[in-house]
């Protein structure tokens, strides 16, 4: 494994145990469902994420959960001239005014967003 599916492995276990701590809080056997939400500036690439997946459910309550992911956008204001936009899109470059300086918005986000139990 390459040493980012090595990173992304050890987050996705964190998840995984995260997940059967609150799935075990109420009473559940089964985890069925999984949706994570991942921002374009975290440390987690999506894809790696879903490549380890089976591997790190295996023998778990998830064993059998299915793993939506979606993938929140870096928006950053601009803070020169307050335009918002996709900072990962324009490359950290304001498309009005060209500027670096910008406060982020969104993107950094690692959460789980659902979890569907029985």
């Amino acid at each position: 494994m390459g040493g980012e599916t090595m990173h992304e492995t050890g987050v996705m276990m964190e998840i995984v145990d995260i997940a059967q701590k609150h799935a075990k809080k109420s009473g559940a056997t089964k985890v069925t469902k999984l949706v994570l939400q991942i921002g374009q500036l975290s440390a987690v690439i999506p894809d790696a994420a879903k490549m380890c997946y089976p591997f790190v459910i295996s023998g778990t309550m998830l064993e059998q959960c299915k793993l939506s992911i979606e993938v929140i956008p870096a928006i950053g204001v601009c803070k020169q001239c307050d335009t918002t936009y996709n900072v990962v899109e324009k490359e950290f470059k304001c498309p009005k005014c060209a500027s670096d300086q910008c406060e982020i918005l969104s993107g950094r986000e690692l959460k789980i967003k659902e979890l569907l139990v029985m």
